[in-house]
């Protein structure tokens, strides 16, 4: 079977307008998504690029594949960038342009070879899709979702394709459709283009997507102010701790902070919630994490797997430390505390822990405030 070159251009730029575009309209929808965006201007600029330079009559002119090939290494620059955002790193025109910038410094020097030309763009463009692979699989604090992973190997395989490209500009293997890749365009280049495109679009949008169900799931488990669990978060990872100690002993602490009428009375909430997240900042860096949350108000609890008397020296540090750290938030001789209350138990459940801790925490208020007391 012969492959049309001419054929399988046109087909390769009608799909790759339709996914650029696919991909900037989904990009637009609320929420707004900006890789979506970088990544579907990618495809538009890959698709400006290589119609510019094929579909002409005759050898492309200088001016023509000086600007073509800057529009190709820029898609693919515009591609790190998206993966860059995705990841919420700062940092744009740099990764964009530096690309273009070096392929328009070298291209008098290499006008006049083919070969060297396909050396250069393959490896700028190797580079680039190397460096995508990496930003996207670089975040190990995270797991990585199944699009994501898919995606990372797709950037890895294009990444590996444009260096084999590269290498095959410095030597003629006699082989002809192993040649055709080392050419400036072929019909077995812009087949594999046409297969490519849409299994990359694709999977960008469902990583995406996975992304935005991630989200949203974190924000129904999260504190808006605190950043950390909320009430239902909370009751849901000491459940999951419960059922894995199996009946063994474990604590619960449970703090109020003390005066927070107030504190917001006199200072106002936005000094309060200043109070409330630095006792969440506090909590942070004394237990370890899924094992604390927001129960509401000024209202915090955690439930750990520890005996009663290594609860109560926990708490007795974060009461401390929050006693040093809170008169700086808000600028004034006024003291800041946190009463505590902890209880121990083995085979209790959630609800049952708190409400011994709770009754210890009101002994604590009882007695003054500023104290940490056990059940």
């Amino acid at each position: 079977m012969v492959l049309d070159p001419a054929t399988l251009t046109v087909a390769f730029l009608l799909l790759s307008a339709v996914l650029g575009t696919l991909l900037i309209l989904s990009g637009l929808q609320p929420p707004k998504m900006n890789p979506m965006i970088w990544w579907g201007s990618s495809f538009w600029l890959l698709t400006v690029s290589v119609g510019w330079a094929n579909l002409g009559r005759g050898q492309p002119s200088y001016t023509v594949l000086l600007l073509a090939n800057t529009l190709t290494i820029s898609s693919y620059g515009a591609l790190y960038v998206g993966c860059r955002i995705f990841n919420n790193r700062s940092g744009i025109f740099l990764p964009l342009l530096t690309g273009a910038i070096v392929w328009i410094a070298v291209f008098p020097f290499i006008f006049d070879s083919l070969g060297y030309r396909v050396i250069l763009v393959s490896i700028v463009t190797g580079v680039y899709s190397a460096l995508s692979a990496w930003e996207l699989g670089r975040r190990r604090e995270q797991t990585l979702t199944s699009s994501q992973r898919i995606v990372v190997l797709l950037l890895a395989c294009l990444s590996f394709f444009s260096f084999l490209r590269a290498l095959l500009g410095f030597s003629v293997t006699s082989v002809a459709w192993i040649d055709s890749f080392a050419r400036r365009w072929s019909s077995e280049l812009a087949l594999f283009l046409v297969v490519f495109g849409p299994a990359l679009a694709f999977m960008l949008l469902s990583m995406t997507k996975e992304r935005l169900k991630l989200e949203y799931k974190n924000a129904a488990l999260i504190d808006s102010l605190t950043g950390i669990a909320n009430r239902r978060a909370f009751f849901q990872n000491a459940s999951i701790l419960l059922d894995r100690l199996g009946g063994k002993p474990a604590s619960c602490l449970l703090f109020d902070l003390d005066n927070f009428k107030a504190i917001n009375d006199r200072h106002g909430h936005d000094a309060g919630d200043r109070i409330l997240s630095l006792f969440a900042r506090i909590l942070e860096e004394h237990m370890p994490k899924n094992t604390f949350g927001r129960l509401g108000g000024e209202e915090f609890a955690a439930v750990l797997a520890v005996g009663s008397q290594e609860a109560a020296v926990l708490a007795e540090r974060i009461r401390d430390a929050f006693a040093q750290a809170g008169g700086a938030v808000l600028g004034s001789d006024q003291e800041v505390t946190v009463s505590a209350g902890c209880a121990t138990a083995s085979g209790a459940t959630v609800e049952a822990l708190l409400q011994r801790a709770d009754r210890a925490l009101y002994r604590a208020k009882e007695r003054g405030r500023n104290l940490v007391v056990a059940a």
